[in-house]
């Protein structure tokens, strides 16, 4: 889960996570079903392998204002 705790949207936010990568966003709280904007979501996560015996992967996202995000 990725929080976005501040008024501002994150466009290409990069975020580093080790051992799995990440292809899919499955949850949005931004999402209109859940009352939100549906302005900002992730229709294809990218994901980059930075460091292949350490396993560290590099996301990019966009982040909504004042929500999370699920990734799978």
């Amino acid at each position: 889960m990725i929080l976005n705790l501040t008024p501002m949207v994150r466009n290409d936010w990069e975020i580093w996570v080790s051992e799995k990568p990440y292809t899919e966003e499955v949850f949005n709280s931004d999402s209109k079903n859940y009352w939100g904007t549906g302005d900002v979501y992730n229709p294809e996560i990218r994901c980059e392998l930075v460091d292949k015996n350490q396993k560290m992967y590099r996301l990019t996202v966009n982040l909504p204002a004042l929500s999370g995000i699920i990734l799978k």
